[in-house]
């Protein structure tokens, strides 16, 4: 017999409304997922998942093969209300799932030596903005993202839905800046820093070796030692009243014409 939780004094449910208002900031290596396009790509990528928050209403038949394909990976299967599930989702119109999974990020030194190609997003503040970036770069064929001195968590549903669930197929990397400059030198990546003033147009640039691209926060841009230690500061060239792009458009300019140097 299932039973349905129908209650949002449930101490799971308030659990469920606790993480999300926290954006992830009281559990580990928990991330809450419920698109139903980040929950098949948590799939295909194995994510663990811990726990599955279901509403059978809202799901209804169209979602029953995803369902199916969740229970498999869990036993831990909570059945909530239609009242009580919409409370404690964080999207507004809720697919009808709600699942806790397990997804840690990496360290510098688990990064494969044959990576060549990777994304520096140095003290990114909004996580729409990191999602987005995590969608860019995994559309430009890169495996691994360094979050350089982060200020936005890896684990805040935003991002987790602007990522559009690609981030559970990618190295997430947690890293000080100068402990990132140090690890891209050791390696000897070429440095290639995105700049509002830089003196390189970015497609000048040869991005078709072994390249590390780094974009910084829209508030305050790169970091000193960033700007520093790049190999090339690269800009966009500006022909309005605007001096600089939103960081994940700069990001998607620089990374396809690396991807469109690197295809040739």
């Amino acid at each position: 017999m299932k039973e349905t939780i129908t209650s949002l004094q449930n101490p799971k449910v308030k659990d469920l409304v606790r993480f999300r208002n926290k954006s992830g900031k009281i559990s580990g290596s928990t991330v809450l997922i419920e698109d139903e396009r980040e929950i098949l790509r948590a799939i295909d990528a194995g994510i663990d998942f811990s726990e599955v928050y279901v509403c059978e209403e809202l799901i209804g038949t169209a979602g029953k093969d995803t369902l199916n394909e969740v229970l498999k990976r869990t036993e831990a299967v909570f059945y909530l209300s239609k009242a009580v599930f919409e409370k404690a989702a964080y999207k507004s119109e809720p697919f009808g799932m709600i699942i806790k999974a397990e997804f840690l990020t990496k360290r510098l030194k688990d990064i494969p030596d044959a990576e060549d190609f990777i994304l520096v997003a140095e003290r990114i503040e909004k996580p729409g903005n990191l999602g987005a970036l995590i969608r860019t770069a995994d559309g430009a064929g890169i495996n691994t993202i360094i979050l350089a001195d982060k200020i936005t968590d890896y684990r805040n549903p935003n991002v987790i839905r602007a990522s559009t669930g690609t981030i559970f197929s990618k190295k997430i990397i947690e890293a000080s800046t100068d402990e990132t400059i140090s690890y891209l030198r050791s390696k000897k990546f070429q440095i290639i820093s995105a700049d509002p003033y830089g003196d390189t147009v970015y497609s000048d640039a040869d991005l078709s070796g072994k390249t590390a691209v780094v974009v910084g926060s829209e508030a305050f841009g790169l970091s000193e030692p960033m700007k520093k230690n790049a190999d090339v500061l690269v800009s966009i060239p500006m022909k309005g009243v605007a001096d600089s792009l939103n960081v994940n458009q700069a990001a998607t300019i620089i990374l396809y014409e690396a991807l469109r140097q690197r295809s040739r």
